[in-house]
């Protein structure tokens, strides 16, 4: 079943006429790239401040919630649509590691239905990090197929991620062919 979109490029539209840079994720990402066919809800992941997010979206109702509890670091999370699938805006997206606190960037890869869709370098990064292995591995084996995009892993491996997660990071550049 095709999930509803109206409500979250409501949104984003809204986002994209303020100016504020976003990146759609979770399994949005992976149903962008044909990799599910189910949608839980749409997160949206921004670097914008809080204040600038709210100021775009003050024609919506929007419901500051809890981002998680350990492992997530979150800045902050933002309910916009309470209906399936729900529409979560997260600001500044982190995740604690074993070595620390690990920013997980929002850096568009491509448009899918006009929306700007963030990388699966990351969002493999995001669920290895949750322990979600099911869904990392998916995203591995599509980096592996498809190839991954080297400056995003650069800096993902900045942060403090841990060992196993760093060295698919490293395997993935090896297997990046300059061309």
């Amino acid at each position: 079943m095709k999930p509803e979109i109206k409500k979250l490029a409501v949104v984003i539209e809204k986002l994209e006429h303020c100016g504020i840079p976003y990146s759609l994720g979770g399994s949005g990402l992976l149903y962008s790239f044909g990799l599910t066919n189910m949608v839980r809800d749409w997160d949206v992941m921004t670097e914008a401040p809080k204040d600038s997010v709210l100021n775009a979206l003050q024609n919506f109702e929007v419901k500051e919630i809890i981002s998680g509890d350990f492992p997530f670091g979150t800045e902050y999370k933002l309910l916009i649509h309470n209906d399936n699938p729900q529409v979560e805006l997260m600001g500044r997206f982190s995740i604690y590691g074993s070595k620390g606190l690990c920013r997980i960037p929002s850096i568009p890869v491509f448009r899918w239905n006009g929306i700007q869709v963030g990388s699966p370098e990351a969002w493999y990064v995001a669920y290895a990090l949750m322990n979600r292995k099911e869904k990392a591995d998916l995203l591995l084996s599509y980096l592996k197929t498809v190839g991954a995009n080297k400056g995003l892993l650069k800096i993902l491996m900045k942060e403090p991620l841990p060992e196993e997660i760093l060295e698919e990071c490293v395997s993935l550049i090896k297997d990046i062919r300059d061309f």
